[in-house]
Parts: structure tokens; sequence; C-alpha cells
């Protein structure tokens, strides 16, 4: 009996710990990725967004994810404000990332959509 508890109790911890985990490493992949369009733009002539500061992307999800050895490519949703004269924007961009010897960076950031949020 108390070696069944005592196995339960371990396997809660340890499922506990990998969902921890799991997180941990999904919100630092996050903050990666806002750190990596800091600098990039995204859209063309009517639409456009500049990353000039992560502290400018007020939610990032990832809503799909591709991936070969060379290439990733995620499509996203962004909440964006770069102050608050300017307003808030709801945007989905594909981000499109190659490997090189150093590691990942970006290629492309390609703007699907733009909307100011009211």
């Amino acid at each position: 009996m108390t070696r069944i508890l005592i196995r339960r109790i371990f396997l809660s911890l340890t499922m506990l710990t990998a969902t921890a985990l799991a997180l941990s490493l999904r919100a630092s992949d996050l903050e990666q990725m806002k750190s990596d369009l800091t600098g990039q733009t995204m859209g063309g002539r009517e639409k456009c967004w500049k990353f000039r500061s992560p502290e400018h992307i007020k939610e990032l999800t990832i809503q799909n994810k591709t991936e070969d050895s060379q290439k990733r490519v995620y499509t996203i949703t962004l909440q964006l404000e770069a102050d608050k004269a300017c307003g808030r924007y709801a945007a989905e961009a594909r981000v499109e990332y190659f490997k090189t010897a150093t590691g990942w960076k970006i290629k492309q950031v390609g703007l699907l959509s733009l909307a100011k949020v009211q």
C-alpha cells in the first residue's frame, strides 16, 4: 500500500516537473521570437509595422509551426502597441527562419493581416 502511494506521488511529481519545463521552454521561445522580430519590418506600402522594441509586442501566439532541417516557418498572431497615441493593432504574420552556422535567423516576416483594434 505504501509503495503504491509513493509510486503515485513520484509519478505526479514527475508529470508536474515535465509540464513546468515545457511551459518555461515555450515561454522562452516566445521571448526569443519577440527579440528576433526587433528590427524587422512586415508589410509594405499600405499596411506596415516596424518592430522597434520587444515591449511593443503585447501578445504573441504561435498558431502553426512547420520545420525541416534548414527552415522553420511559424504562423503567429500578435497584439501590437507602440504607444497609447498610436493605438493597439491585431496582426497575423508568417515568420520564416533559416539555419545558419550560429543558429536560427529570421529570413522574412510576411504580413498576413493588420487591423486597428478599438
